[in-house]
């Protein structure tokens, strides 16, 4: 059987045509020959054929239409909801129409001008009128342009071989008619007027650029290209190479079509020119970025813009992997003899240099990975050139200029977006438009997709496709439209790599935190730390990942964490990537645990889990400040929780990880978030001691922000869990917090039994920080009560245990009890050193908790040795600070505080 798209999808059987009488037949028909391997989804299919507002039986639709070409004795499997048509592609005619047509390239390239003449005419007599003719849906409506402007290019190109063989004259009523009925085609209007000037008829060859002149002027503003102005003067002034016959003989012209729009490119274009012509300082020219950046087109249009300057030819290739092969291809293409072309690759690059020596050519080999197959190309002496485009810095001679691609800015992204989206779409949907952008990392190939999207289904709206995009396990998948597919323009890049950072690839992917350390890398990869820098070195070299400032970090982006995943699992066994994952958050747990014991001491008040914990060899002794690390990883962190969700241990226990700098860097929201992540986790896996500790540290929350009632059910009900699971340290610093709410809304006698069972069983569990802070508490309540003895036993006790622990925070809060109980006692003269000593703690720590609390109390206690003007300094900077980390209940205070100030008549004073 025989298939067609090229006019009306059609069948045909031993050159009968089998009638296909419905729509959907055809429609899927034509779908499944233009789908990769012939295959595709219902869900494509109906895709394809209905857009975006699919008809209810549109999956019935398609059954339908599989089943009336099956009865037309087409062979259609079905596997997994997928559907397969059985053929051959030179049983295609739009395959065998692209089959020959590259044919007829390489033999006009190698000179055999009739021969592409007659393969061209072959290729076009298969065409039967529009291409997917009677299919209107958008999808089918933007296949159906791309396969016209192929039929254009085979007639241009068959034009240009027929112009070379000198029969001008037969071709000019064919170019009257092209150029009728194709206007914007300046091709067209190019070959009319050398068929008409070497027809002598050059007045005739003018007027046809008058008339296009004046037609573009007229209808769209603008003026006829450069090449064609630049051939109205060659005729102007009877250039006597128009004259000749064999005008293109021997001469290759072998570049691919030009790219079209480039936004964003002008000044990497503007250099590569400059370096192959104006300043004609290098022999050699890599173009280097990362994939999907837009190297090749980049390099196909600075060297269609510079072939005037090599007027000997260009050669063309995108596959070095038999650079014998290819030297020999190019040697024919110069005009050597088939019998005078040498065996081996060493001989072939000599006898092309040889050739080059008098000639000026212009070489461009795209794609090349590896240096050593650059140099048998490069020419001996100038006057050729060589333009190489590669996604990874090359070790070439040092004369060689590089060009470095960086992904598009925001304003030529959009620009990019809009060719397919339009204008008036992207100024409905502006905040969809640049996630879109962001998420497609400003890469043309992935831009490009999305634009052909876009303009193929006009009813999608920008906000639907960037909700599609950002969602980590179908952005590969959505950057995929007819032919085009973001995955193989990476795959290029990644297969170029080794195994080892391949491998690295893939787990970062999977892993899918976008911010990756040597530590985590080699977490990840199960290597020592070393070679783990080593590998996300060569990994930014290759532009799979990016440095971030200071060196001990990188970035992967979305759009490449995506690939990574969907090759990790199409690649590698589940349980090595769950075990690296596993690894990954493992040493992330190792990393909290000692920062926060720089911060708290090695007894550090926060209850552990079973998760565990990994060290990477060659990992370095902690040497960081826990507060600035936690700081600076907060966001970092809470991805990790997210991505922890399906393992509830691991996920609970990094959620509290950062509890120190939630509560000393009033960091309240991230608190919430992570907490609500990991408490849906433990729900679900019925994690008790999970569960206990999350809703202890939000009743802790709760109690800060000044949520009294939130904090005493949530802390209730911690305690309840505590309490069931014989958890002792879990349920003294429950019973710590609970004394707390006793002393502000019960009886003293209550908080001090709860403040003593509390450190009862602090003391129990061996948590000496805890049980230092139950003692301040009880030391308070004992204050109140008049014993003074017993409160300075329980804070001499509580300093000895932090100072043992070195534990800042807890000394500083100690020195603010201390310094109260004086002030209580009617000694203010002593609160004020130890307030002092306890600040710059609290500043040297960065405990925004503890500093206001201290400020508050200092500026009372200054009000009280009669100085109005720094306790209202104090009481301002705490209020602030109180307000700016959302603990309402200390601004609060240090508002009042600051309204006596001023109505007690002291606060002329400190205005």
């Amino acid at each position: 059987m025989h298939f067609g798209i090229l006019g009306q999808p059609a069948i045909w059987r031993e050159g009968t045509e089998i009638r296909l009488a419905t729509r959907r037949s055809r429609a899927v028909l034509a779908h499944l020959l233009l789908s990769p391997g012939h295959s595709a989804s219902v869900e494509e299919l109906i895709d394809a054929i209905y857009g975006d507002t699919p008809a209810k039986s549109a999956r019935n639709q398609v059954h339908r239409g599989v089943g009336e070409l099956r009865r037309s004795g087409v062979t259609i499997d079905v596997q997994d909801n997928v559907y397969r048509l059985e053929a051959a592609d030179d049983d295609i005619d739009a395959l065998r129409f692209t089959r020959l047509y590259d044919q007829a390239v390489r033999q006009a390239g190698e000179g055999e001008h009739a021969e592409a003449a007659e393969t061209l005419g072959a290729a076009l007599e298969l065409w039967r009128g529009p291409a997917l003719s009677g299919l209107d849906s958008e999808a089918f409506l933007a296949e159906a342009t791309v396969w016209d402007e192929r039929r254009l290019a085979a007639v241009e190109a068959r034009i240009d071989a027929c112009l070379v063989l000198g029969r001008h004259r037969e071709l000019i009523a064919e170019l009257q008619h092209l150029t009728d009925q194709h206007p914007l085609k300046e091709r067209f209007h190019a070959q009319l007027m050398i068929a008409l000037y070497r027809s002598h008829r050059a007045s005739e060859a003018l007027q046809v650029f008058a008339d296009l002149e004046e037609w573009l002027r007229a209808e769209l503003g603008t003026d006829p290209s450069p090449a064609l102005r630049d051939l109205r003067l060659r005729i102007l002034r009877q250039d006597m190479a128009l004259d000749s016959e064999d005008l293109d003989a021997d001469v290759p012209r072998q570049l691919p079509a030009r790219p079209g729009v480039l936004p964003g490119r002008d000044a990497e274009l503007r250099e590569i020119v400059e370096e192959l012509t104006e300043r004609a300082r290098s022999s050699l020219v890599v173009v280097t970025g990362s994939a999907g950046v837009g190297k090749t087109a980049l390099g196909l249009e600075a060297a269609h813009q510079v072939s005037d300057s090599f007027p000997d030819g260009q050669l063309f290739a995108d596959d070095l992997r038999d650079p014998a092969g290819v030297l020999a291809g190019f040697l024919a293409a110069l005009g050597v003899a088939a019998g005078e072309i040498p065996e081996g690759a060493g001989a072939r690059a000599a006898l092309l240099r040889s050739v080059l020596a008098v000639r000026r050519v212009l070489i461009v080999l795209d794609g090349v990975t590896d240096a050593g197959r650059v140099l048998p190309f490069l020419p001996g002496r100038s006057g050729s050139a060589v333009l190489v485009t590669s996604g990874s810095p090359l070790a070439l001679p040092r004369d060689a200029a590089t060009v470095t691609v960086s992904a598009l800015g925001a304003v030529a992204a959009r620009a990019l977006l809009a060719t397919g989206a339009g204008l008036r779409r992207m100024r409905a949907e502006p905040a969809a438009a640049d996630q879109i952008v962001e998420l497609c990392a400003g890469l043309p190939a992935a831009l490009n997709i999305v634009a052909a999207k876009l303009a193929a289904r006009p009813q999608l709206s920008l906000r639907r496709l960037a909700d599609r995009l950002a969602e980590p396990s179908r952005i590969i998948g959505e950057l995929r439209h007819g032919g085009m597919g973001i995955m193989s323009t990476l795959l290029n890049g990644y297969r170029a790599l080794p195994e080892a950072p391949r491998s690295l690839v893939r787990r970062i992917g999977f892993h899918g935190i976008p911010e990756i350390t040597p530590t985590t890398a080699a977490a990840l990869a199960d290597v020592p730390v070393g070679t783990a820098e080593n590998l996300l070195e060569e990994l930014a070299e290759t532009h799979f990942v990016t440095p971030l400032p200071g060196g001990e970090r990188y970035r992967c982006h979305e759009l490449m964490l995506g690939f990574g995943d969907a090759r990790a699992r199409a690649e590698d066994d589940e349980h090595d990537l769950a075990a690296a994952v596993e690894r990954a958050f493992g040493s992330w747990l190792a990393l909290t645990d000692a920062a926060h014991e720089s911060m708290r001491g090695k007894d550090d008040s926060i209850p552990r889990g079973g998760a565990p914990r990994f060290r990477p060899a060659g990992a370095r002794a902690w040497m960081g400040q826990g507060s600035a690390w936690f700081e600076e990883n907060i966001g970092a962190h809470l991805a990790l929780v997210r991505r922890a969700a399906a393992m509830p241990e691991t996920c609970w226990e990094l959620a509290v990880a950062p509890l120190a700098i939630f509560e000393g860097g009033a960091h309240f929201d991230e608190w919430l978030e992570s907490h609500q992540v990991a408490l849906a986790s433990v729900l679900r896996a019925g994690n008790e001691r999970g569960q206990a500790v999350l809703t202890y540290s939000l009743g802790y929350r709760s109690l800060l922000v000044g949520d009294h009632v939130g904090a005493a059910r949530q802390l209730q009900e911690a305690l309840t869990l505590f309490r069931r699971l014989g958890d002792e340290q879990g349920r003294g610093l429950t019973l710590n917090l609970i004394g707390d709410l006793d002393r502000m809304y019960r009886t003293a006698a209550t908080a001090r039994e709860t403040y003593e069972e509390a450190a009862a069983a602090l003391h129990g569990s061996g948590d000496v920080i805890a049980e230092a802070e139950a003692l301040v508490g009880l030391a308070t309540v004992l204050h109140s009560t008049g014993d003074e003895a017993g409160s300075q036993s329980c804070l001499d006790r509580a300093l000895g245990l932090c100072r043992e622990a070195g534990s800042l925070r807890s000394e500083a809060r100690i020195r603010r009890a201390v310094a109260m109980h004086a002030t209580r006692a009617g000694t203010p003269e002593k609160a004020c050193p130890e307030l002092i000593e306890a600040l710059e703690i609290a500043i040297h720590i960065g405990d925004r908790v503890v500093l206001s609390d201290i400020l508050l109390d200092l500026g009372t206690t200054r009000i009280l040795l009669g100085d109005p003007q720094a306790a209202y300094d104090d009481l301002a900077t705490a209020e602030e600070i109180a307000r700016v980390s959302g603990m309402e209940r200390t601004a609060r205070r240090a508002k009042l505080a600051r309204a006596f100030i001023n109505g007690s008549g002291l606060g002329t004073r400190a205005s």
